[in-house]
């Protein structure tokens, strides 16, 4: 096993957590779910993200949304005024809905998949995503090289992210990019290690 004692500049890593916003009481549920994940995992290299969308509807906004996306924004600026004393440790990134002629609603482009495919490509400088609020300061997205991804019902146990980044920094896991074929020959360009689920998602 490869551990890091800290995170090194070179490996920066972001957590995000792909979610939807349907409630205040959600949206503050979110925000505390971040705490606790960043809490377990103290790296000032090591950044939270929720990444979020509203849910699907019939219209492009509903009279509810700017009070539940005011309070997920609260809630990560009151995080990073808490933590403060370097670059922000926590983000948020919202989409707006977007109409979608096969399911007949407004929704966030792709759902899961796409926020995920739009935030990569927002670390590598896309200006066209559809992405309409940023909390935090973006300074430092360019900087980051790996995203660990976790649903809103996941925990990352203590110390994990740093093991994770371990593994995939060593140098018999980089991933080695063959442009003849255009894919990754050798290493590892993506991991998906074992999670643990809560109780409460289990059961349900």
């Amino acid at each position: 096993r490869f551990d890091l004692a800290q995170v090194a500049e070179s490996a920066r890593t972001i957590v995000i957590v792909p979610t939807i916003l349907d409630s205040v009481d959600h949206a503050q549920d979110l925000v505390a779910h971040l705490e606790v994940q960043a809490l377990g995992n103290l790296d000032p290299r090591i950044h939270f993200a929720l990444l979020t969308d509203f849910r699907d509807a019939d219209a492009e906004t509903l009279p509810l949304d700017a009070s539940i996306l005011a309070a997920a924004a609260d809630g990560i600026r009151a995080l990073n005024a808490k933590y403060g004393g370097g670059a922000d440790r926590f983000f948020l990134f919202h989409r707006t809905r977007q109409w979608n002629d096969q399911q007949g609603l407004w929704m966030g482009w792709e759902r899961k998949r796409g926020k995920i495919e739009e935030f990569n490509r927002l670390l590598r400088g896309a200006t066209d995503t559809s992405f309409v609020l940023t909390v935090g300061d973006p300074a430092i997205l360019p900087q980051v090289r790996y995203c660990i991804t976790l649903d809103s019902d996941t925990r990352l146990p203590r110390d994990t992210a740093r093991q994770l980044i371990g593994i995939i920094s060593h140098p018999l896991n980089r991933p080695s990019f063959d442009p003849a074929v255009g894919r990754v020959t050798a290493g590892y360009g993506i991991l998906q290690p074992r999670v643990s689920v809560t109780f409460t998602s289990a059961a349900g």
